[in-house]
């Protein structure tokens, strides 16, 4: 039979016939698949498709086999049994993909492949009988039995691979479906025996040429459903790949947000609680357990609000007895928040810790409850309150605080009583901060303060309005009790603050304004207090001063002459006179000093003695210095002979470094030479703010301006300053001039500065000599230069005479 297999057979048609049907079974396979991931009405069409291409490509290798096979004659085909073994390889293969498609399991997937085995037979045998010829086909029984079980049994074995996916095991299924319908057609061409048979010509027969048309046809439908198969596998397959990623992708964000909604539970300060519809607790974090004093290990799952709130009131302290009652003024507000849609209260826990609860719909009767612990926040605000109305260093009402405190206690006089309001400043306290640093200054404001706290009784008080200024509040309806008040003040004020090692001295001086005489007002009151407290500075024996009315017109004068200063510095109101400087050997001129004169209008000449500590007080006084070394440069520039000129610095300029640049460009815009400005500065105003002073003093000596120092021998530290700063004059105070001739012991004063400036070869200059004999002990005694009335008065210059005019 092996003989008569290769001998009559046409080989390339064997293997078309083969290709075919690998092309169908793979469709068949794929299209199966797609089958049973479908569902509903889409499963049996996708069923039934699948059943067309396993059949047509099953029908097709057939016939493509038949047209290979050389029995010796041309063969003809009848058409009726032709068409209905196509009928058979869809509707029987059909039935068995069906079974395999819905199948559970692996046997009824093989029970399926079975039955497209008994399907791809019955079209043979039935495709085997619509051949037309003269004679009967002789049959080998165990070939024909041998056929049938092949094909049943690759078949099943195909149908069970369809468990596993894949390009890879797909191949593998059509590859054992094929050779199930190879196994079976070839053995069972084998089994027949065509020996006693001829052609035959008949009418109703289709002949070689056409069935191979036929063929052709459905060969290209099988090419076409084989296609169409890998394009929706391969879609299949992307889909599937974007499904699984997109799922995986899903996973991932739900795996996150879980974790995130797990961490934001856990850790969110805030206890949270959901309760359902039923009106029972369904949710909650550990903090919500926390809070409430329930332990982490309490279980409020399945809970209602009115259990939650006695399981709290008792978890925070309230006695189990007290607990109910307590719960029966608390539901109804929390009744009252949640079916009114929603809201919040502040629930006091105990006399320093408080909850906000917060009630929030959440649809069909469920509701979500926040709590939160608010005791800091509250502490907070407290403190942020007490800070707003107390100074932060000494704890004592500040300036606000006061006003109200001052408002409250004229309100509550009510025509009975007095009231004293007291301004009063520490003495020397600037002193302490220069001499042992500011922490020393704090220390004496805090220690200040704590002596005022006990020494106050009830209705008293004590502010701190800002640096060592400090205002009080005595209600009283006795002089006596006044006076007991500000003895106590006193009292704490001359005690020493000890620091470190070092005690440090205080005092004060004290203003005192009383309500209703000297008015009703608050910021009046407290404004009288302080006029008071400036007369208790001026004052040598007297440390605290009660506001008079003529305190009031003294004011307002110096605000009047403030005011004037100002227009005079804006409308160019002053002038300058200069004062002669001579050598004393010689009589020859050496220089002018720069004064400065101001005739107010209204009221004529006003000393400098009296204006220009106002100037430095209202802070007039840079805008004034400035204009006067700046005239001062101008004129001097103008006059025919290069004499110097000496300008007077306040302490307030000599504080300010801009000082430097104000100097270097008057004399670059005025063309005066540095060498004949000269520069006057008193102890005093370097003592105040030591460092400061000799760094713009030492700035202005290199740009090559001479530095005098003014007044010497009136301040306490005269040698330190002078080893300080390499002066290039020392003018001697006015006031050792005045006797110098009649009293020795003024002549000894002056013979020693005039031997300290020779030491230090540094010129002396006398202010304030008015007789030809203070002149001639001057001589005598070495003195270098000299001025005052007797050499010459302060007036204008007017060139080319070098005459003064008085």
């Amino acid at each position: 039979m092996i003989d008569f297999f290769i001998v009559g057979h046409d080989l390339p048609f064997v293997l078309l016939a083969a290709l075919v049907c690998l092309i169908a079974t793979y469709a068949c396979i794929g299209l199966m698949h797609h089958a049973r991931q479908a569902s509903g009405r889409m499963r049996h069409v996708w069923n039934g498709v699948s059943a067309l291409s396993v059949g047509l490509g099953i029908w097709a290798t057939h016939f493509i086999a038949v047209l290979a096979f050389r029995p010796g004659f041309a063969l003809s085909y009848d058409p009726g049994l032709t068409a209905l073994s196509l009928l058979i390889a869809i509707l029987v293969c059909g039935g068995g993909i069906g079974l395999a498609v819905h199948s559970k399991g692996l046997v009824d997937r093989m029970l399926g492949g079975a039955t497209v085995g008994v399907g791809i037979s019955t079209m043979h045998y039935t495709g085997i009988a619509s051949l037309m010829m003269q004679g009967d086909i002789g049959w080998h029984s165990g070939a024909v039995t041998l056929s049938i079980l092949a094909g049943m049994a690759l078949a099943a074995l195909s149908f069970g691979t369809t468990l596993k996916r894949g390009w890879t095991w797909n191949l593998v299924a059509a590859g054992l479906l094929t050779a199930a319908i190879c196994a079976m057609h070839f053995t069972a061409m084998v089994a027949a025996d065509f020996s006693n048979c001829m052609a035959v010509v008949g009418s109703a027969q289709v002949d070689g040429g056409l069935m191979s048309l036929i063929v052709a046809f459905i060969s290209i439908l099988v090419l076409g459903f084989a296609i169409g198969s890998l394009v929706l596998d391969e879609a299949d397959r992307r889909r599937t790949a974007r499904e699984v990623a997109r799922r995986a992708e899903d996973a991932a964000r739900l795996a996150e947000a879980n974790e995130r909604l797990n961490l934001a539970l856990t850790h969110m300060g805030q206890g949270l609680a959901l309760f359902g519809s039923d009106g029972r607790m369904q949710l909650h974090n550990a903090r919500l357990a926390e809070l409430l004093g329930l332990g982490a290990a309490a279980q409020l799952a399945g809970a209602e609000l009115e259990d939650v709130l006695h399981d709290a009131l008792v978890g925070l302290g309230t006695a189990p007895e007290d607990a109910k009652g307590r719960v029966a003024e608390l539901l109804p507000q929390h009744r009252q928040l949640i079916e009114g849609g929603g809201g919040e209260l502040v629930q006091p826990v105990s006399d320093d810790r408080a909850f906000r609860i917060r009630h929030s719909p959440a649809g069909n009767g469920a509701f979500i409850t926040t709590v939160e612990d608010i005791s800091e926040s509250r502490r907070n605000a407290a403190a942020i309150a007490h800070l707003a109305h107390h100074d932060s260093l000494t704890g004592l009402p500040n300036r606000a605080r006061f006003g109200q405190l001052l408002g409250t206690a004229l309100g509550a006089l009510g025509g009975k009583g007095k009231l004293a309001v007291i301004a009063l400043d520490l003495d020397r306290f600037k002193d302490i901060n220069d001499g042992y640093g500011h922490a020393a200054g704090d220390e004496v404001l805090r220690e200040l303060a704590r002596r005022f706290g006990t020494l106050l009784k009830d209705g008293e008080s004590v502010a701190r309005l800002g640096g060592d200024e400090f205002a009080a509040i005595k209600p009283f309806t006795t002089l006596p009790a006044l006076r007991d008040f500000l003895g106590r003040i006193e009292e704490a004020l001359g005690q020493r603050v000890t620091y470190g090692e070092n005690q440090l001295a205080l005092g004060g001086s004290i203003g005192v304004a009383i309500a209703p005489q000297d008015g009703m007002d608050g910021s009046k009151l407290l404004n009288n207090a302080d006029l008071a407290l400036y007369r208790a500075k001026a004052e040598i024996d007297q440390r605290i001063c009660y506001y008079e009315h003529d305190m009031d017109e003294a004011a307002r004068q110096r605000r009047a002459m403030a005011k004037d200063l100002w227009t005079a510095v804006e409308k160019d109101g002053f002038h300058l006179a200069y004062q002669v400087q001579k050598s004393v050997t010689t009589g020859r001129i050496t220089g002018y000093e720069v004064l400065l004169r101001w005739d107010r209008p209204g009221h004529g000449p006003v000393p400098p003695s009296e204006f220009i500590p106002l100037a430095e007080e209202c802070g007039a006084i840079s805008a004034i210095g400035a204009w006067v070394l700046n005239n001062a440069c101008q004129e001097a520039a103008r006059w025919p002979e290069p004499h110097r000129i000496a300008v007077n610095v306040s302490g307030l300029q000599l504080a300010q470094l801009e000082l430097v640049d104000l100097v270097k460009s008057v004399l670059e815009q005025t063309g005066l030479a540095p060498a004949r400005l000269e520069l006057e500065v008193t102890e005093t105003a370097i003592i105040s703010d030591r460092q400061r002073a000799l760094a713009v003093l030492g700035a202005i000596k290199a740009l090559g301006v001479s530095i005098a120092i003014d007044d010497f021998g009136t301040g306490y530290s005269s040698l330190d300053t002078l080893r300080s700063f390499p002066f290039d004059k020392i003018k001697l105070d006015r006031s050792f001039m005045t006797e110098v001739e009649r009293d020795e012991q003024a002549k000894a004063i002056v013979r020693a500065i005039l031997a300290l400036g020779k030491s230090l070869s540094v010129p002396v200059l006398a202010e304030g000599v008015e007789t030809l004999e203070q002149l001639d002990v001057l001589r005598i005694e070495g003195c270098t230069e000299a001025q005052g009335f007797y050499l010459g008065r302060p007036g204008r210059i007017v060139w080319p005479e070098l005459k003064q005019i008085a």
